[in-house]
């Protein structure tokens, strides 16, 4: 069984004591914009977890970032069925079209960790849209009618 990482772990790692760490996950704002980067950053990269999670060892998740311009129940539920056979979680965000949350949406997505995007770039913003999917470096994918066909040719560039 993995050791469970704790918030001793995190600070001795990012060089802080640990009631800095723990006003960072408190949400406490005395601690500066580059020490809570630093402290998160050392917490995600050691696999912390809060709470009830933090007892239970779960696998990695395998993220998969679908932005479209907006959400349609059903052919979102079939590409979701299908990432999960293939063993990753789809992470669902719409840009209501606006490209500007659009961006926004692409650059959260990633920090999550996604390692690749299902994306439908909004039209007569594909310039930008097609931008900011480049900027992240995670290869993408046009929303396709097949849904399967869609995750298996995301896949094959992951």
């Amino acid at each position: 069984m993995p050791k469970v990482v704790t918030i001793k772990d995190i600070a001795r790692e990012a060089g802080v004591s640990p009631s800095l760490v723990s006003f960072v996950f408190n949400g406490k704002n005395r601690v500066g914009d580059q020490t809570r980067q630093r402290i998160l950053e050392v917490a995600d990269r050691l696999g912390y977890r809060t709470g009830q999670a933090a007892r239970v060892p779960w696998p990695a998740a395998r993220l998969i970032g679908v932005i479209t311009p907006s959400l349609d129940a059903a052919p979102l539920q079939a590409l979701s069925d299908c990432a999960y056979r293939r063993g990753y979680t789809v992470l669902f965000a719409s840009a209501q079209n606006d490209p500007v949350r659009f961006c926004h949406l692409v650059r959260a997505l990633a920090q999550k960790g996604v390692e690749g995007f299902v994306a439908s770039p909004l039209p007569g913003e594909e310039e930008d849209c097609l931008t900011a999917l480049n900027v992240t470096e995670k290869p993408y994918v046009p929303l396709g009618d097949n849904p399967d066909q869609t995750i298996q040719e995301l896949l094959q560039q992951i």
